[in-house]
């Protein structure tokens, strides 16, 4: 029912409001679309599109489905992305001690098992590719900034000693790990996919 192809038809007729628009975007025949869409519409049990003053328009139902289809669609197309082959290259990364032995560390072991054409040295700030920085987070504690690809809670206080009732009452901070890539390695597609799999 939801083979990609057939999702991106679906997509294609949704954005360009007609059948044989969509099938030239696609680079297919009209009647293939159509029977795509037919055969979706089959297997879900519901009407996607309806002709209205010669624009081709999702339902209600459509517009629900869209959401899903877009989500699979960008989902399938990053995993395909996550596995293909890159370039040989070095990443240079500065973070601080735990920052890199906790949260990126892992990340970038299992990165380079999936491409173990890329390595990475860790180096000072300055001569980084990728750096990862804390910085005290504002508003809520539950809502990552777009430039954040964690958040860590961290005690402001030493542990307390054993019996110590006042450890009940421990103040935390929140703060976020910033994902700072260098001018020249942010655009990059392996920029990319290191942040997708550090946020995974």
């Amino acid at each position: 029912m939801l083979d990609y192809f057939r999702l991106k038809v679906f997509m294609a007729v949704a954005q360009e409001k007609s059948f044989t628009k969509a099938a030239a975007s696609l680079g297919v025949t009209q009647p293939a679309v159509s029977q795509n869409i037919a055969e979706l519409e089959k297997a879900l049990g519901v009407k996607l599109f309806e002709r209205q003053k010669g624009e081709t328009l999702l339902t209600e139902h459509g517009n629900v489905f869209s959401v899903y289809a877009s989500r699979l669609l960008e989902t399938g197309s990053a995993a395909a992305d996550m596995f293909a082959k890159l370039s040989p290259a070095t990443v240079k990364v500065a973070a601080s001690e735990e920052l890199y032995t906790y949260i990126l560390s892992p990340a970038l072991e299992t990165f380079s098992r999936i491409h173990p054409e890329i390595s990475f040295e860790r180096v000072l700030f300055g001569d980084a590719d990728l750096t990862l920085a804390l910085r005290p987070s504002t508003g809520s504690p539950y809502d990552i900034p777009a430039d954040s690809v964690a958040r860590i809670r961290m005690s402001l206080y030493p542990a307390p000693k054993m019996g110590d009732l006042s450890a009940t009452h421990e103040k935390t901070s929140y703060f976020d790990v910033l994902y700072q890539p260098s001018q020249a390695f942010a655009c990059t597609r392996l920029c990319r996919l290191i942040r997708e799999l550090i946020i995974i």
